[in-house]
């Protein structure tokens, strides 16, 4: 497939949240997750280079960098090849930058495992997990494994379709968006917080499904409300103290709009949406507690409730994206957004479900799992599974057992049998002026693409943007 033949303008256009990934830094956000993926056999580099570009050709809407601008950032095409970087759990990289030919995912190795990261502006998991997906079929494929598509993975064998990057956001209205049943953040708990620059304790908690699956279904809960209700009890066992009395545990849980508004798109397409855990929660006996949980996400993630929440941070962001200011102004206001956002919450809990692959390669595949890394909160906490097992991958600041270990005799108390693994982490860093510049070929075509986007009038005026709160 020609790659070229297939481009547009509109693969270069952003989504309508994701933006504010780019004006951020890996100090506000978690500007780059890590997926991390452990083969049966060594991997071979130049084979998983090879399989990166042909992913590539099937997924041009990855094939771009970004540019710092004088008023903006800005997608261009990258007509470089993909790098394959040496890689470890303490990653010495900058994400877009010469590090990795100005690529805004990366792609490493050591050993047996494969370390795949995305710029969250590029993409949310969902819609990296098709490209994760793409490269390892084509890698599995190049080492002469007998893989077969089973139509679930995107690869030559179908064409590229520009709904496969357009922007979900807009698509949010035929969702009836209404804040009915909308819960506002007041104030939340906030574990102590000593570096924001330095290396992560990472906790990876792995146990049966099939545990977890047995004790909900006795209960009447699911699977995020215990897990979430035996996070909010670790938190209050390790933390609270006298003067945190009647402050809740609140959660940021992205949530796939695609569940309600259907769309092929990989860009950045989930809601953002609050989840307390009252403070006289605590209190009740575990299992009514995770009942209480459950039925304030049903309020929360209800059709209607996350196209509201999911179309008013989306407005937002675009309003600062494409303000008149310059981007040194721009950066500036968005960080302070960023952090005031994530901030108000005690900590984000990404549940990315199972990851799914055909059956012939699952036999190449060992293990899977990702990182939140904790941006400007104290931890970050992510929650996948695969082949039964499921896994909680904890990022923290503070490098101490206490939270971890609480955890786990939270499950264990609901006879869930876990075990753990625990290292030293840091995310593969953002920093806007550290990207790779655009290629000199690519100068004028930008110049003049500039130009014309200021004359169809994208831009908004700074006083509708510094009239919003950050909230």
């Amino acid at each position: 497939m020609n790659t070229m033949k297939h481009f547009s303008k509109k693969i270069l256009q952003a989504d309508s949240y994701g933006p504010v990934f780019m004006y951020a830094t890996h100090r506000e956000l978690a500007c780059a997750p890590r997926h991390i993926i452990r083969m049966t056999e060594p991997v071979n580099p130049e084979l998983l280079q090879q399989a990166a570009q042909r992913a590539l050709e099937r997924f041009p809407q990855m094939r771009v960098g970004l540019s710092r601008d004088d008023d903006a950032y800005r997608y261009y095409f990258n007509p470089l090849p993909p790098v394959v970087l040496p890689f470890s759990d303490v990653s010495p990289y900058y994400i877009g930058s010469k590090d990795n030919n100005g690529y805004l995912f990366t792609l490493g190795w050591k050993d047996k495992t494969i370390y795949m990261e995305y710029q969250h502006s590029l993409c949310d998991g969902h819609g990296f997990d098709q490209f994760i997906r793409a490269v390892l079929f084509e890698y599995l494929t190049l080492c002469g494994k007998p893989v077969c598509n089973d139509g679930s993975i995107r690869t030559h064998e179908t064409e590229f379709q520009l709904s496969e990057c357009e922007d979900g956001y807009a698509k949010l209205d035929q969702a009836n968006p209404s804040e009915e049943g909308h819960y506002t953040v007041e104030k939340s708990f906030h574990a102590p917080v000593a570096d924001r620059e330095g290396n992560e304790r990472m906790t990876e908690i792995t146990f049966p499904y099939s545990e977890l699956r047995n004790w909900t279904h006795a209960h009447g809960a699911s699977p995020i409300s215990l897990l979430y209700t035996a996070i909010s009890f670790a938190l209050y066992h390790t933390y609270y103290t006298e003067q945190d009395a009647d402050t809740p545990v609140v959660a940021e849980i992205p949530m796939d709009l695609r569940q309600i508004v259907p769309s092929d798109t990989t860009h950045f397409f989930v809601s953002l949406l609050d989840l307390p855990f009252e403070y006289d929660w605590f209190s009740l006996p575990f299992a009514e507690a995770c009942q209480k949980v459950r039925a304030m996400f049903d309020t929360q993630r209800a059709p209607r409730h996350a196209a509201y929440w999911g179309k008013a941070g989306s407005t937002r962001v675009s309003e600062g994206h494409h303000a008149e200011m310059s981007i040194d102004e721009k950066e500036t206001m968005m960080r302070d957004m960023a952090r005031n956002y994530v901030y108000r919450d005690s900590f984000i809990l990404t549940n990315i479900g199972r990851f799914d692959i055909p059956e012939s390669m699952q036999a190449y595949i060992e293990d899977y799992g990702a990182i939140l890394p904790c941006g400007y909160q104290p931890f970050g906490i992510l929650i996948s599974s695969y082949q039964g097992v499921m896994k909680i991958s904890l990022a923290q600041r503070e490098d101490t057992v206490a939270l971890s270990d609480a955890i786990l005799a939270q499950l264990a108390n609901c006879g869930i049998h876990a075990n753990t693994k625990v290292y030293t982490y840091h995310p593969t860093r953002y920093e806007g002026k550290r990207l790779m510049k655009r290629p000199a070929r690519l100068q004028r075509t930008a110049r003049k693409s500039i130009k014309a986007e200021k004359l169809t009038g994208r831009h908004v005026k700074r006083s509708r943007v510094y009239s919003r709160s950050a909230k």
